[in-house]
């Protein structure tokens, strides 16, 4: 099933009206009294699938940058999210029995409702198993119970302001151990940091992180939370380059991490990424095993997971989506 089709999102829709031009729509989740309201307009003679062609042109890269910066963005207390955007949208015919409403034809119906949903969808997240939409809320209780990743984050939490300070400063020191930071990466940081701890501007002044510095943080567990944060967003561009892997060992020394604890903070890493890309490559391929396979093998080898691990972080992914 098509998670973007009309037919899958009247699931959720629980009453819509027509303003004009413009549809207000009520979204509630099935298995929650979570609900939403999101409101959209058309205008006359545009090509719906025009707008829905940039939409599946939104690369799996972004929608793991999306998912791993609302998590970094809670961690360094900078909430003010903006939505990166939706992934991906197509046209199927609304095959729906409501009235018919006056001003707006069946097509430009469907992009409305589409479109209202757009806004409101980093507040949904797609079951698989289920075929339906659930709260995000909803979700992420099912992801607890399987990603290290969030179990690590949740038990063991990034909280002292120079903790996370130290971790801003990680961050910067990452994306900048090539040498340079592009473009891309700069406006990502400039929308994840916390300017209380210091602009991206100020951060990348500061001279590296010495081993005192670092050696007091808060001890215990929380060390290999930042670690593991350190590593994520080093692999979300779907890549963990040489340079970025010195700069995460020496800091992970200079943690005075174990062995078993620099291991586990980067399979965690590495499997929240995957997670989250085999989640949107569901998506995009509609269910074409064959192509997801090969997409996630790609990514999991770029990441440096072994086809073995990688294969097994998928099954556990579809464990996850048959339990609710």
């Amino acid at each position: 099933m098509n998670p973007y089709s009309i037919e899958t999102l009247e699931q959720l829709i629980i009453d819509i009206k027509e303003h004009g031009r413009s549809v207000q729509v009520v979204f509630k989740c099935p298995h929650s009294d979570f609900t939403v309201s999101s409101r959209a307009s058309v205008g006359r003679d545009r090509s719906f699938g025009n707008q829905l062609k940039k939409n599946t042109e939104r690369s799996i890269l972004n929608m793991i940058q999306r998912e791993l910066t609302k998590v970094l963005r809670d961690v360094l207390g900078n909430n003010a999210f903006g939505r990166m955007g939706s992934d991906i949208a197509r046209r199927t015919m609304y095959n729906a029995s409501s009235q018919v409403l006056n001003g707006l034809s069946n097509q430009e119906r469907e992009e409305a409702i589409l479109s209202a949903f757009k806004q409101i969808e980093n507040k949904f997240r797609w079951n698989e198993e289920q075929q339906t939409w659930l709260a995000i809320e909803v979700q992420q209780r099912l992801e607890s119970t399987l990603s290290p990743f969030l179990v690590q984050n949740n038990n063991h939490p990034v909280s002292h302001p120079y903790d996370v300070q130290i971790l801003s400063r990680m961050m910067v020191e990452i994306v900048m151990a090539d040498g340079e930071m592009v473009q891309a990466e700069r406006e990502w940081l400039v929308q994840l940091l916390n300017p209380e701890y210091g602009t991206m501007e100020q951060i990348a002044q500061f001279p590296s992180l010495t081993k005192a510095e670092l050696n007091n943080c808060s001890p215990g567990s929380v060390r290999t939370t930042m670690l593991m944060m350190a590593f994520a967003m080093s692999m979300c561009d779907e890549t963990l380059a040489q340079e970025e892997l010195v700069a995460l060992e020496t800091m992970a020394n200079h943690l005075q991490l174990s062995t078993s604890e620099k291991y586990n903070a980067k399979f965690w890493a590495q499997t929240y990424i995957l997670e989250q890309a085999i989640h949107y490559i569901g998506l995009s391929t509609y269910g074409n095993l064959k192509t997801a396979r090969e997409q996630i093998l790609q990514i999991a080898s770029r990441i440096g997971l072994s086809t073995e691990e990688s294969l097994n972080i998928e099954a556990k992914v579809k464990r996850r989506q048959s339990n609710l």
